[in-house]
């Protein structure tokens, strides 16, 4: 034999025994594989006979593995299904490589019947069928489990779209859902009352197969929100050929989502609010009317109380020169009697010029209340010195409040100093205060005290009046400047007066840039307090840095801007040159929306000019409700009562008179 000889029967040796090695590790790989698998495996030869089972599927029959080898497996097959098998086997020997699918009930050792769905594919050159098998007893049932599941469910979405589409039925308004191709899917009664239509007819169908073409339009502009919002849409909507007629409804319209989030239908949800909106319309013009009833009304009163007023006016030199005339007559008589000396008739004159007197007094507060509100009281200011003028109201009071035996105490402090304002008016307020006090205080004690005080760097006089008399109940204290008002009805016999003093009071204060307050107690006494500039600041006068007409919008942003340039010029810091910015908003819009225009004035008082001041003054028909405004407990319409409270809580000094001939307001803010 030759070396290549040799060397090739070599090789096919170790080929030969390679392959045997590959064949026996395979071998005990399958079988160990093939026992410890929970898949129930089996080989079967060709007489259908078990040439290979693991431990899994033998365990399945009620077996071990050895006793299955060998055993034809029809023998442990149930009887109705033998033949089944048989066919099966042939078939699947006639077509190797062809994968098998049975299903088979087996019998097992403890006779009970077993499912098995099993797969086998046949090897033809190894002439063997490869199997494996599964309970399909289980799945049966779980099957059968999932199928009665799925029909509960079936019947419980049933039944909820029952209860859900007897819901909507009840429902007086449109319901209706769609899907994304906008046919119906769903409508309710109320949507087929109203169209005419049975159900039946409208599903499956799109708008322009059921709506009338008016309102085709209005249902496609809605959902075309929905779908570009991808959101719910809100909005009232006039309706044509729904019904009778238009209608207006309030439609929600809201999109339904798949699970993948896109848009899968829209609902849409209408209800008629025809009925509501006809009620709101009757309303409003009802409303209008009586606002235009009210105003005709009050504009017919107050030109009645301008002319009544204005008559008055003009008629004080035609009702005091008669007075006069009684007056001076009376007292030529008196001196003649006295002369004469004859005392017949001296009493009947003195009684005569006591009535005159009397009536002059109750025509002359009647006359100033009147010039008051006709706007012809003017205010003629001068310099003077607040003690020369106290002396003359002391001189010409203390005979009043000492003829009921009341004791009279005056303090007035050094640094009071002089005054630039209106002395007589400030006298009649003063002598009304003081007659007041002698009045309604009897064996009791009347106290006139006067001081100065600087607030925010400017100069205040305070003319303060008490008493010990019969005292005014707290809930008759914001009825006393009342036109003709007088807390007990009797006191107008017994103490006299016209319940006028007081209102004259107050008005003239307020024109002079004050205020007057007052505290009081039943039976204690009271005290009235008059608050009055030291300066009295008139429009164009040397304290005034800024005088602006306010007629319009436009003019609020003019009027802050002007303020703003001036404070800062003053030095104002920038949180103060907000707050007055913010005020002067206020105030002017305030005299634009609620006035009718109005002029706002701004300057700075006192040496240092440390502070400045922003008045505001319409000649309207004054604030309704003032105090319950400031007090938060009423806004009024618009807001208008937000600004008031804003302002005063702004700035650092805070001033307010209002009536029936206009608001006068001013605040102070600190530089």
């Amino acid at each position: 034999m030759s070396d290549g000889d040799t060397q090739r029967a070599t090789r096919g040796e170790e080929t030969a025994m390679f392959g045997e090695r590959e064949r026996a590790f395979a071998s005990s790989s399958y079988a160990r594989l093939l026992a410890a698998s929970d898949a129930l495996i089996f080989e079967l030869d060709r007489d259908g006979r078990f040439a290979a089972v693991n431990a899994a599927a033998a365990a399945a029959l009620g077996h071990v593995p050895e006793q299955l080898l060998g055993a034809r497996l029809v023998d442990h097959v149930h009887a109705d299904d033998r033949g089944a098998v048989e066919a099966g086997l042939v078939n699947m020997f006639e077509k190797p490589g062809d994968v098998q699918a049975l299903r088979t009930r087996f019998v097992h050792r403890e006779g009970r019947t077993v499912a098995l769905a099993w797969h086998a594919v046949v090897d033809a050159a190894a002439g063997r069928a490869y199997a494996m098998a599964s309970d399909a007893g289980g799945r049966e049932l779980a099957e059968r489990a999932f199928e009665r599941e799925h029909a509960a469910a079936a019947r419980a979405i049933a039944e909820s779209e029952a209860r859900l589409g007897a819901l909507c039925d009840h429902i007086p308004a449109i319901v209706y859902l769609k899907d994304e191709g906008g046919s119906y899917l769903f409508i309710n009664r109320f949507f087929e009352a109203l169209l005419g239509r049975r159900r039946e007819e409208v599903l499956g169908r799109t708008d322009r197969d059921v709506l009338p073409a008016a309102a085709i339009e209005a249902f496609s502009r809605g959902e075309t929100q929905v779908r570009q919002r991808g959101a719910t849409v809100e909005v009232e909507e006039v309706l044509h050929g729904l019904g009778d007629g238009a209608r207006t409804f309030y439609s929600v319209r809201f999109p339904l989502r798949a699970s993948d989030g896109k848009i899968a239908a829209i609902c849409g949800v209408s209800t008629d609010i025809s009925g509501r909106k006809s009620a709101e319309a009757q309303l409003v013009e009802l409303n209008e009317s009586l606002e235009r009833r009210v105003a005709e009304r009050t504009a017919a009163a107050e030109d009645a109380s301008r002319a009544k007023s204005e008559f008055l006016a003009r008629m004080s030199h035609e009702l005091r020169t008669p007075l006069n005339a009684i007056l001076g007559y009376s007292e030529l008589l008196e001196d003649e009697m006295r002369e004469r000396g004859t005392q017949t008739w001296l009493a009947d004159l003195l009684r005569i010029r006591a009535a005159g007197k009397h009536l002059l007094s109750l025509i002359n507060d009647i006359l100033d209340i009147s010039k008051i509100e006709a706007g012809k009281m003017l205010v003629h200011i001068e310099e003077f010195t607040v003690a020369g003028m106290i002396d003359e109201v002391v001189a010409t009071s203390r005979p009043l409040i000492e003829k009921n035996r009341n004791a009279f105490r005056l303090e007035i402090s050094p640094s009071v100093g002089s005054m630039r304002s209106d002395p007589l008016k400030i006298r009649q307020c003063l002598l009304n205060l003081l007659s007041n006090a002698g009045k309604f205080t009897n064996n009791g004690q009347v106290e006139f005290s006067v001081a100065r005080q600087i607030v925010n760097g400017r100069a205040w006089i305070l003319f303060r009046v008490s008493d010990t008399g019969i005292g005014i109940a707290q809930e008759n204290i914001g009825q006393l400047f009342r036109e003709f008002y007088q807390v007990d009805s009797s006191s107008t016999r017994r103490y006299g007066g016209t319940g006028l003093g007081l209102v004259i009071t107050q008005r003239l204060c307020h024109m002079l840039g004050g205020d007057i307050r007052v505290s009081s107690r039943p039976g204690q006494g009271s005290q009235f307090t008059l608050e009055l500039p030291a300066v009295h600041i008139e429009a164009g006068g040397s304290e005034v840095a800024l005088e602006l007409d306010v007629l319009s919008e436009k003019d609020v942003a003019r009027a802050r801007v002007a303020a703003r340039e001036l404070c800062q010029k003053l030095g104002a810091r920038p949180l103060s040159l907000q707050k007055i910015a913010t005020i002067i908003s206020e105030l002017a819009r305030n005299m634009v929306l609620y006035a009718g225009g109005g002029k706002v004035v701004v300057g700075s008082v006192g040496a240092e000019r440390k502070c400045v001041f922003i008045r505001a003054v319409d000649e309207g028909s004054g604030i309704a409700d003032v105090d319950a405004i400031l007090a938060g407990r009423k806004v009024s319409r618009n807001g208008r009562g937000l600004g008031l409270i804003g302002t005063k809580r702004l700035a650092d000094g805070f001033r307010l008179h209002t009536g029936p001939t206009g608001t006068w307001i001013e605040a102070e803010v600190n530089l």
